[in-house]
């Protein structure tokens, strides 16, 4: 496909790395020179400084027969009106738009501003959204580094860390389905320090690992237990932060976990007067340091389940979560975007890194993927992806035995939802028209994927 990428800031760069990992063409527009030297040093693509906004610099781009414009950088202003060009001018079949701004998302305006007839825009990505929404589904696994929904909910997939407690290390994962008596799940990849490893029978887990899980969602607590993890429930929370995320976060909170208290802190006194007129009674804010200890304290950070720190400052979310949990808070949720802050986060303690780059990439994505792709999670760092496909009459999976698929060696079918249930798969499995299919693949196989999921239109 062709692709054009607005902005190349950290989402851009990301989005532009994996597109030209999978063979497509893509071209890059940024004001900053500086930005699109370095991305040329490490990625093969074509690149044009100036303005996204500029229909010159779109034409110059590639616009007359681009497939898909990524509108990214970080002025909302100009990625709505990147598109807008895009589809008025260049009649570019997808557009997708990453919009920070609250304002713009209010259900009191949206639908009559992004109309086909107004302005015409396929997706809307809102990273501080997004963000929320991933926490949340973090939050709601106890125990768990990684958590979300596949096939309506039918599905849960969940990353654990091992350690020396996990009863099943040192066992061959052919032995499993034994141990676990009658409960089903399918362990889809496993990250061993930089390596990527694709389960077999003869694959042992170890301490350190990294694991990745299928299972239906009813089974979560009992799967949990089998490897040892233990999961308490979250009923007072710190948060750090008082910003779009957190605010976003709040609500969602208070929308859907009306039993659940929060603190926040927050060090900028106007935002902490403007934000406490918007909570509920259940919820309370603090003007102060998070990084100091006696407001930790006020805040209830030593009895509290959980400190989630969502602030624009890695430093500050990484040592308030370090204090918190210094204290006595059970577990740590950090927003952490520097790279080298991550690969820490084992020796650190810190139990949920959130990887704000990551979020935004996923959600983009879905609407990149070739076929009804209806979810994609990307691990980032060219670890793969986990994607829910579903079975159209005309793609390559229908009516298949999976046995009868040459599908590449880093490919894991982890889970079919079925009829409201979640199957999982061997190799005797025939794949059905309407299933939706949960798959690893690893960054060299996407493309492969692509092609057995590839639709025809009138599908869509």
């Amino acid at each position: 496909m062709k692709i054009i990428v607005c902005g190349a800031g950290e989402v851009g760069a990301n989005i532009a790395r994996q597109l030209v990992y999978e063979d497509n063409d893509v071209t890059i527009i940024d004001e900053s020179e500086v930005l699109l030297r370095s991305l040329s040093k490490t990625i093969d693509l074509k690149s044009i400084c100036g303005k996204t906004v500029l229909p010159e610099i779109l034409e110059k781009a590639g616009a007359d027969d681009a497939d898909i414009i990524i509108a990214v950088s970080e002025k909302d202003e100009s990625n709505i009106l990147s598109c807008e060009l895009a589809n008025h001018l260049f009649k570019i079949p997808i557009k997708v738009a990453r919009i920070k701004e609250t304002g713009y998302l209010n259900p009191k305006y949206y639908k009559k501003i992004f109309a086909s007839d107004k302005i015409n825009v396929d997706a809307i990505i809102s990273p501080e959204l997004e963000i929320a929404k991933a926490i949340i589904r973090k939050l709601n696994t106890p125990g768990a580094f990684d958590s979300f929904f596949l096939g309506n909910k039918v599905a849960r997939v969940i990353g654990l860390s091992i350690d020396e407690s996990c009863p099943i290390i040192n066992t061959p994962l052919r032995m499993l389905p034994g141990i676990f008596s009658g409960l089903e799940v399918k362990i889809l990849s496993i990250f061993r320090e930089n390596e990527i490893i694709i389960p077999s029978g003869q694959i042992e887990i170890y301490p350190g690992d990294d694991i990745y899980i299928c299972l239906k969602n009813d089974d979560l607590l009992r799967a949990l237990r089998v490897f040892g993890i233990k999961s308490e429930e979250n009923r007072r929370i710190v948060v750090v932060g008082a910003g779009n995320v957190g605010l976003n976060l709040i609500k969602i909170i208070e929308n859907d976990f009306p039993d659940i208290g929060c603190k926040i802190i927050d060090n900028d006194l106007e935002r902490t007067k403007t934000i406490a007129s918007q909570l509920s009674e259940q919820n309370t804010i603090l003007f102060g340091d998070a990084l100091d200890a006696n407001i930790l304290k006020e805040a209830g950070a030593s009895n509290a389940e959980a400190i989630i720190s969502v602030t624009d400052d890695d430093e500050v979310n990484i040592f308030s979560s370090l204090l918190a949990k210094d204290l006595g808070c059970k577990r740590s949720m950090a927003i952490v975007s520097n790279t080298n802050y991550r690969r820490l986060s084992k020796k650190l303690d810190l139990d949920v890194l959130i990887n704000p780059g990551n979020i935004t990439t996923s959600a983009i994505l879905q609407y990149v993927r070739r076929g009804k792709v209806r979810e994609v999670h990307d691990f980032g760092n060219e670890r793969g992806e986990i994607m829910e496909i579903e079975i159209l009459p005309t793609t390559k999976f229908a009516d298949k035995k999976i046995e009868d698929l040459t599908i590449p060696e880093g490919v894991v079918i982890g889970g079919i939802v079925r009829n409201k249930e979640l199957i999982i798969p061997d190799n005797n499995t025939i794949l059905l028209v309407n299933d939706k299919l949960i798959i690893f693949s690893d960054p060299s196989s996407i493309k492969d994927i692509e092609k057995y999921s590839e639709v025809n239109i009138e599908f869509f």
